[in-house]
């Protein structure tokens, strides 16, 4: 829930500070102040009332820079937010329009649509990379995956394919089969060995023999 109160500026891990800032809320101007985009949060302070509030970058689904007037009349820092907003006055999120209080636990969360609009519009693309850049730091845990999760995919994958080819009932009959071609390629293996030791005997008989016909040749 976004809630305007009374908000020091942050201090650590700021990466942006715009000044001169208006922002508005479902199309609700709320005040001008600063804003501030730190690595753990993004946050907002009025220059008069010292009261702000601040986002957590998990619950921004989107930010963009808009620059067309028949959008909103100023160039500002888009900013959809899934959670609601409690300030005086101010119009129901998008999401409660057409709701009820009695809607189910599992409904949709609301949303909330934000405009900051600076004075210098040239600092809109260092804000948009200065904001990209720190929700990078907080990724959705719902778009990782553990290394445990691709290990499991992994081998659903392979047994699924090792099924289609030997069907799941022919698993425990592999081993066996590579067993035995293990010993037949042993016994071919074996059989080549003694044939070529065989000839090499053979080879050796005969040299010496025609070494025995040359000497006595001579005498």
């Amino acid at each position: 829930m976004v809630v305007l109160s009374s908000l020091l500026p942050p201090q650590e891990g700021i990466r942006h500070e715009e000044p001169n800032t208006t922002v508005y809320i479902n199309d609700r101007e709320v005040g001008k102040g600063t804003f501030y985009v730190t690595e753990s949060v993004l946050s907002w302070v009025d220059n008069d009332t010292q009261q702000g509030f601040s986002l957590e970058y998990p619950h921004i689904s989107l930010h963009a820079i808009s620059r067309d007037e028949q959008v909103h009349p100023r160039q500002c820092l888009y900013i959809m937010v899934d959670a609601k907003v409690d300030l005086p006055d101010m119009p129901l999120p998008l999401a409660s329009e057409n709701g009820s209080e009695n809607e189910d636990d599992n409904a949709d969360p609301p949303i909330t649509e934000m405009q900051f609009a600076p004075d210098n519009t040239n600092n809109l693309d260092l804000m948009f990379q200065a904001m990209s850049a720190c929700q990078a730091l907080h990724p959705d845990p719902q778009d990782s995956f553990s290394d445990e999760d691709i290990y499991e995919d992994a081998e659903e994958d392979y047994e699924g394919e090792y099924d289609e080819e030997v069907g799941a009932g022919d698993a425990p009959c592999i081993l066996p089969t590579v067993l035995k071609m293990i010993h037949l390629n042993a016994n071919l293996l074996t059989s080549v060995i003694c044939t070529y030791n065989t000839f090499v005997q053979i080879l050796v008989r005969h040299m010496a023999l025609e070494k025995i016909l040359r000497h006595s040749t001579k005498w």
